[in-house]
């Protein structure tokens, strides 16, 4: 259940997405912060994702990391961050080399760390095409050169976007180690299938696919106001949640939910090299691992159907409901940004 692609130490098919101690999910404490990170690694992740963009993130992490560096050393685990997104608008975003060198820094020293195994530019699809490639990727593979980084990435949503930039950089000869895409590999929205193919063809060694649960949108919890979907998926998933409330209702006993139905189909997808989730709490990461395995004993048994005939029933209910939009993705960058 873990990878290679010439990591050291190897990567677990799970990734444990940070993104989430800036608060934008609810509050999150540096006492939880540590024991998500220490949950994770207790259980075989051993990759962690940040960026200077998800407020004080690295800080926590970085935080967290020295607290348990007794436990789990440096060599035991990964650290993906990013640089060139430090704020919401176009504006917020600086793709200079000597960008590139600060925030690298700046990087290392809230991660306490000499290194940085990841590093991507973060989100892609707001800056120039033509500074991407003849000044924030050269910068960046300067630093890998030097051994202050690791791996050279880029991550964003449209993935068209990443394959022109991918595509590339192949012909440069400076290929690139990582991609980074979120939402594209869901139960509403499968477009990261016709792409990995691709983005392996242009030498992309490894595929991260985040947010199995779209930003939220397909969880338990209410929507964030802020998710991007147009109203009409947010009022299919809506309905996606009756569906299940009436199935949990009729008193089967059975436990059913549309975050634990949307786990189980993201990681079944194996294209992807990491898939990762979100988690700011222990229990968190432990229903993640849960359906991880639970995903995978599912394909193995059965090719990913339910052995419950009525749960089957109900999974395909929610797929049909969901197929319109398995197309489906929303502008980036948005008109407001």
């Amino acid at each position: 259940m873990s990878i290679t692609n010439n990591s050291n130490p190897p990567l677990f098919k799970l990734g444990l997405g940070c993104g989430v101690f800036s608060g934008a999910y609810g509050p999150i404490t540096q006492k939880e912060a540590t024991a998500t990170v220490r949950t994770a690694f207790q259980n075989k992740i051993t990759l962690v994702d940040t960026s200077p963009y998800y407020g004080d993130s690295e800080v926590k992490l970085g935080n967290a990391l020295l607290e348990i560096q007794s436990e789990f050393p440096r060599s035991s685990y990964q650290i993906c961050t990013k640089l060139g997104r430090y704020g919401y608008h176009k504006a917020d975003f600086d793709y200079s080399a000597a960008r590139v060198i600060a925030s690298v820094h700046t990087s290392m020293q809230r991660l306490h760390t000499s290194y940085l195994d990841i590093v991507l530019c973060h989100d892609v699809e707001f800056v120039d095409f033509k500074q991407i490639i003849d000044e924030t990727l050269p910068q960046l593979f300067e630093l890998k050169q030097q051994g202050i980084v690791r791996k050279v990435g880029i991550s964003g949503y449209p993935l068209n976007v990443l394959l022109d930039i991918a595509e590339t950089q192949q012909k440069r000869g400076y290929p690139l180690d990582v991609c980074l895409t979120y939402c594209n590999f869901n139960l509403h929205c499968q477009v990261l299938a016709s792409y990995a193919t691709k983005l392996r063809n242009a030498g992309v060694k490894t595929i991260i696919a985040a947010s199995p649960l779209s930003m939220g949108l397909l969880s338990d919890s209410t929507t964030p106001n802020w998710h991007p979907a147009k109203a009409e998926l947010k009022a299919a998933v809506a309905e996606c949640v009756r569906l299940i409330d009436k199935f949990k209702s009729s008193g089967t006993g059975e436990p059913v939910s549309l975050t634990r139905m949307a786990e189980n189909f993201a990681f079944s997808y194996k294209e992807a090299d990491v898939h990762l989730i979100g988690a700011k709490s222990s229990d968190e990461v432990y229903c993640a691992l849960d359906t991880f395995i639970s995903a995978q004993r599912l394909q193995l048994a059965s090719g990913g159907k339910y052995p419950d005939i009525r749960i089957q029933q109900l999974y395909e209910q929610i797929q049909n409901i969901l197929k319109p939009f398995a197309n489906y993705t929303w502008p980036s960058p948005s008109e407001d940004a």
